[in-house]
Protein backbone atom coordinates (compact mmCIF):
# COMPACT_ATOMS: atom_id res chain seq x y z
CA UNK A 1 0.00 0.00 0.00
CA UNK A 2 1.56 3.48 -0.75
CA UNK A 3 2.29 5.52 1.72
CA UNK A 4 0.55 8.88 2.36
CA UNK A 5 2.22 12.41 1.81
CA UNK A 6 0.26 14.69 3.89
CA UNK A 7 1.23 18.31 2.76
CA UNK A 8 -0.33 21.16 5.18
CA UNK A 9 -0.37 24.36 3.48
CA UNK A 10 -0.23 23.23 -0.19
CA UNK A 11 0.88 26.53 -1.47
CA UNK A 12 3.98 27.57 -3.67
CA UNK A 13 6.88 25.34 -2.21
CA UNK A 14 4.26 21.95 -2.08
CA UNK A 15 3.57 22.32 -5.43
CA UNK A 16 7.06 21.67 -6.50
CA UNK A 17 7.34 18.88 -3.63
CA UNK A 18 4.05 16.98 -4.30
CA UNK A 19 4.98 17.16 -8.41
CA UNK A 20 8.29 15.57 -7.29
CA UNK A 21 7.14 12.75 -4.86
CA UNK A 22 3.43 11.87 -6.76
CA UNK A 23 5.18 8.17 -8.15
CA UNK A 24 6.57 7.62 -4.91
CA UNK A 25 3.58 8.69 -2.43
CA UNK A 26 -0.50 9.41 -2.58
CA UNK A 27 -0.41 13.14 -1.76
CA UNK A 28 -2.93 14.42 -0.03
CA UNK A 29 -2.88 18.30 0.31
CA UNK A 30 -4.68 20.64 2.78
CA UNK A 31 -5.79 24.26 1.49
CA UNK A 32 -8.11 26.62 3.11
CA UNK A 33 -9.66 27.36 -0.06
CA UNK A 34 -12.87 25.27 -1.44
CA UNK A 35 -11.56 26.78 -4.88
CA UNK A 36 -7.53 25.85 -4.01
CA UNK A 37 -8.95 22.05 -2.82
CA UNK A 38 -11.15 21.80 -6.53
CA UNK A 39 -7.77 22.67 -8.55
CA UNK A 40 -5.53 20.63 -6.52
CA UNK A 41 -8.20 17.32 -7.02
CA UNK A 42 -8.12 18.58 -11.16
CA UNK A 43 -4.17 17.26 -10.78
CA UNK A 44 -5.22 14.13 -9.33
CA UNK A 45 -4.33 15.11 -5.52
CA UNK A 46 -6.19 14.09 -2.85
CA UNK A 47 -7.29 17.45 -1.34
CA UNK A 48 -8.74 18.47 2.10
CA UNK A 49 -10.18 21.78 3.18
CA UNK A 50 -8.60 22.83 6.11
CA UNK A 51 -7.44 25.56 8.12
CA UNK A 52 -4.78 25.70 11.33
CA UNK A 53 -7.31 25.39 14.13
CA UNK A 54 -10.03 23.11 12.92
CA UNK A 55 -11.07 20.08 13.99
CA UNK A 56 -8.30 17.74 12.81
CA UNK A 57 -10.74 14.74 12.50
CA UNK A 58 -10.98 14.33 8.88
CA UNK A 59 -6.92 15.04 8.95
CA UNK A 60 -6.45 12.20 10.88
CA UNK A 61 -7.79 9.57 8.91
CA UNK A 62 -4.81 9.89 6.28
CA UNK A 63 -2.11 10.19 9.15
CA UNK A 64 -1.87 6.68 10.36
CA UNK A 65 2.30 5.64 9.29
CA UNK A 66 1.72 9.01 7.20
CA UNK A 67 4.44 11.39 6.45
CA UNK A 68 3.08 14.33 7.60
CA UNK A 69 5.09 18.29 5.91
CA UNK A 70 4.09 21.37 7.79
CA UNK A 71 4.60 24.02 5.37
CA UNK A 72 1.49 26.12 6.87
CA UNK A 73 3.21 29.96 7.15
CA UNK A 74 2.44 32.54 10.30
CA UNK A 75 2.26 35.60 8.19
CA UNK A 76 5.46 37.67 8.34
CA UNK A 77 3.60 41.05 9.35
CA UNK A 78 2.10 39.20 12.09
CA UNK A 79 2.72 40.98 15.51
CA UNK A 80 0.97 37.91 18.02
CA UNK A 81 1.40 34.34 16.83
CA UNK A 82 0.19 32.86 19.93
CA UNK A 83 -2.77 30.86 18.40
CA UNK A 84 -0.94 29.81 15.48
CA UNK A 85 1.66 28.43 17.74
CA UNK A 86 -0.78 26.81 19.82
CA UNK A 87 -2.66 25.34 16.52
CA UNK A 88 0.37 23.95 15.50
CA UNK A 89 1.44 22.21 18.51
CA UNK A 90 -2.08 21.10 18.73
CA UNK A 91 -2.16 19.36 15.49
CA UNK A 92 1.16 17.70 16.23
CA UNK A 93 -0.64 16.34 19.19
CA UNK A 94 -3.50 15.18 17.18
CA UNK A 95 -0.96 13.78 14.51
CA UNK A 96 0.79 11.38 16.86
CA UNK A 97 -2.20 10.25 18.26
CA UNK A 98 -3.18 9.42 14.80
CA UNK A 99 0.16 7.09 14.37
CA UNK A 100 2.30 9.60 11.74
CA UNK A 101 5.46 7.67 11.25
CA UNK A 102 7.40 11.14 10.04
CA UNK A 103 6.87 15.08 10.77
CA UNK A 104 9.11 17.58 8.72
CA UNK A 105 8.75 21.26 9.82
CA UNK A 106 9.66 23.60 7.40
CA UNK A 107 11.29 26.18 9.03
CA UNK A 108 13.19 29.51 8.32
CA UNK A 109 16.85 30.65 8.70
CA UNK A 110 14.96 34.05 10.00
CA UNK A 111 15.36 32.03 13.21
CA UNK A 112 19.02 33.48 13.94
CA UNK A 113 18.01 36.97 13.41
CA UNK A 114 19.23 39.70 11.43
CA UNK A 115 22.07 41.49 14.31
CA UNK A 116 25.18 39.65 13.11
CA UNK A 117 27.57 39.28 10.80
CA UNK A 118 29.15 35.82 11.95
CA UNK A 119 28.74 32.76 9.90
CA UNK A 120 25.98 30.19 10.81
CA UNK A 121 25.85 26.66 10.91
CA UNK A 122 22.66 24.81 11.49
CA UNK A 123 24.02 24.20 15.14
CA UNK A 124 24.27 28.05 15.81
CA UNK A 125 22.61 29.45 18.88
CA UNK A 126 18.80 30.46 17.67
CA UNK A 127 17.90 34.44 18.12
CA UNK A 128 14.54 35.36 17.11
CA UNK A 129 13.74 38.65 16.95
CA UNK A 130 10.14 38.51 14.84
CA UNK A 131 6.81 37.08 16.08
CA UNK A 132 7.38 34.62 13.10
CA UNK A 133 10.42 33.82 14.21
CA UNK A 134 10.19 32.90 17.83
CA UNK A 135 6.64 31.01 16.73
CA UNK A 136 8.96 28.91 14.88
CA UNK A 137 11.56 28.43 17.54
CA UNK A 138 8.76 27.65 19.32
CA UNK A 139 7.39 24.96 17.39
CA UNK A 140 10.95 23.57 16.26
CA UNK A 141 11.62 23.13 20.12
CA UNK A 142 8.36 20.90 21.14
CA UNK A 143 9.24 18.67 17.81
CA UNK A 144 12.53 18.13 19.15
CA UNK A 145 11.29 17.20 22.72
CA UNK A 146 9.00 14.18 21.03
CA UNK A 147 12.04 12.69 18.95
CA UNK A 148 11.43 9.56 21.41
CA UNK A 149 7.81 8.82 20.19
CA UNK A 150 8.15 9.86 16.22
CA UNK A 151 10.72 11.03 13.54
CA UNK A 152 11.38 14.75 13.51
CA UNK A 153 12.85 16.67 10.79
CA UNK A 154 13.26 20.12 10.81
CA UNK A 155 14.43 21.73 7.82
CA UNK A 156 15.46 25.27 7.62
CA UNK A 157 14.87 27.14 4.63
CA UNK A 158 16.83 30.37 3.27
CA UNK A 159 14.99 32.82 0.81
CA UNK A 160 13.44 31.14 -1.38
CA UNK A 161 13.91 31.51 -5.25
CA UNK A 162 12.45 29.05 -8.35
CA UNK A 163 11.73 29.69 -11.92
CA UNK A 164 8.78 31.66 -11.48
CA UNK A 165 9.93 33.51 -8.07
CA UNK A 166 13.03 35.72 -7.32
CA UNK A 167 13.71 38.51 -4.76
CA UNK A 168 15.07 40.65 -7.56
CA UNK A 169 11.35 41.39 -9.01
CA UNK A 170 10.27 43.03 -5.35
CA UNK A 171 13.16 44.98 -5.36
CA UNK A 172 13.15 46.44 -8.99
CA UNK A 173 13.16 50.03 -8.69
CA UNK A 174 13.50 50.62 -5.49
CA UNK A 175 15.86 52.78 -3.16
CA UNK A 176 17.40 50.41 -0.64
CA UNK A 177 20.58 50.75 2.24
CA UNK A 178 22.73 48.25 3.25
CA UNK A 179 24.11 46.99 -0.32
CA UNK A 180 26.73 45.39 1.72
CA UNK A 181 24.51 42.63 3.10
CA UNK A 182 25.52 39.14 1.76
CA UNK A 183 22.42 37.10 0.67
CA UNK A 184 21.20 33.73 1.66
CA UNK A 185 18.95 32.10 -1.03
CA UNK A 186 17.86 28.61 -1.87
CA UNK A 187 16.38 27.31 -5.10
CA UNK A 188 13.29 25.11 -4.98
CA UNK A 189 15.03 22.94 -7.18
CA UNK A 190 17.42 21.90 -4.40
CA UNK A 191 14.83 22.31 -1.75
CA UNK A 192 12.57 19.15 -3.12
CA UNK A 193 15.98 17.10 -3.89
CA UNK A 194 16.84 17.41 0.04
CA UNK A 195 13.18 16.99 1.18
CA UNK A 196 13.07 13.84 -1.35
CA UNK A 197 16.11 12.43 0.69
CA UNK A 198 14.80 12.93 3.95
CA UNK A 199 10.77 11.91 3.19
CA UNK A 200 11.78 8.41 1.45
CA UNK A 201 14.82 7.52 3.30
CA UNK A 202 16.42 9.80 5.90
CA UNK A 203 14.63 10.84 8.89
CA UNK A 204 16.65 13.40 10.41
CA UNK A 205 15.66 13.33 14.09
CA UNK A 206 17.45 16.67 14.23
CA UNK A 207 18.10 19.97 12.72
CA UNK A 208 19.03 21.53 9.30
CA UNK A 209 19.52 24.68 6.97
CA UNK A 210 19.25 24.78 3.53
CA UNK A 211 21.24 27.63 1.53
CA UNK A 212 23.25 28.40 -1.69
CA UNK A 213 26.95 28.00 -0.90
CA UNK A 214 27.77 31.67 -1.78
CA UNK A 215 26.94 34.95 -0.39
CA UNK A 216 27.43 38.01 -2.55
CA UNK A 217 26.51 41.78 -1.57
CA UNK A 218 23.23 42.20 -2.44
CA UNK A 219 23.86 45.65 -3.93
CA UNK A 220 25.75 43.75 -6.30
CA UNK A 221 23.53 40.49 -6.52
CA UNK A 222 20.35 42.25 -7.00
CA UNK A 223 21.42 44.73 -9.44
CA UNK A 224 22.44 41.62 -11.48
CA UNK A 225 20.28 39.51 -11.57
CA UNK A 226 17.39 42.27 -12.51
CA UNK A 227 19.37 43.49 -15.82
CA UNK A 228 19.48 39.67 -16.67
CA UNK A 229 15.52 39.46 -16.01
CA UNK A 230 15.04 42.92 -18.07
CA UNK A 231 13.63 45.15 -15.41
CA UNK A 232 14.72 48.04 -13.45
CA UNK A 233 17.46 47.86 -11.02
CA UNK A 234 16.94 48.47 -7.15
CA UNK A 235 19.72 51.28 -6.25
CA UNK A 236 21.39 50.44 -2.97
CA UNK A 237 23.87 52.70 -0.85
CA UNK A 238 26.78 51.64 1.28
CA UNK A 239 27.48 48.66 -1.31
CA UNK A 240 30.85 49.46 -1.16
CA UNK A 241 31.58 48.78 2.37
CA UNK A 242 33.15 45.46 3.62
CA UNK A 243 30.48 42.79 3.25
CA UNK A 244 27.99 42.34 6.13
CA UNK A 245 25.34 40.39 7.59
CA UNK A 246 24.81 36.64 8.58
CA UNK A 247 26.25 33.94 6.43
CA UNK A 248 23.80 30.54 6.42
CA UNK A 249 27.04 27.89 5.96
CA UNK A 250 24.82 24.84 4.72
CA UNK A 251 27.79 22.78 3.57
CA UNK A 252 27.76 20.08 5.94
CA UNK A 253 23.78 20.24 5.92
CA UNK A 254 24.14 19.26 2.07
CA UNK A 255 26.86 16.51 2.86
CA UNK A 256 24.91 14.69 5.90
CA UNK A 257 22.07 14.46 2.86
CA UNK A 258 24.63 12.99 -0.05
CA UNK A 259 23.39 16.14 -2.16
CA UNK A 260 25.71 18.43 -4.45
CA UNK A 261 23.02 21.67 -4.80
CA UNK A 262 22.44 22.65 -8.33
CA UNK A 263 21.98 25.97 -7.56
CA UNK A 264 25.25 26.05 -5.54
CA UNK A 265 25.80 29.61 -6.90
CA UNK A 266 22.96 32.30 -6.91
CA UNK A 267 24.27 33.91 -9.67
CA UNK A 268 22.78 30.59 -11.25
CA UNK A 269 19.60 31.30 -10.06
CA UNK A 270 18.51 33.87 -12.74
Amino acid sequence: MTQNLVITGYGWLAGYVGEALNDDFNIVGTSRSRDKCHALQAQGIEALEYALGDNTKPLERYLPNATLLLNVPPGRRSTNLDAFTKHMLSLIDSAIRAGVAHIVFISTTSVYGDNTDETLTAQAQTNPQTASAKAHVAIEQYLLSLREQINVSIVRLAGLVGPDRHPARSLSGRQLEAGNKRINLVHVFDIVKALGEIIRCTPLNDTIHLCSLSHPKRGLYYVEAAKAMGIEPPDFTGTDAEPGGKVIDARECWAQLGITPEFADPYRMF
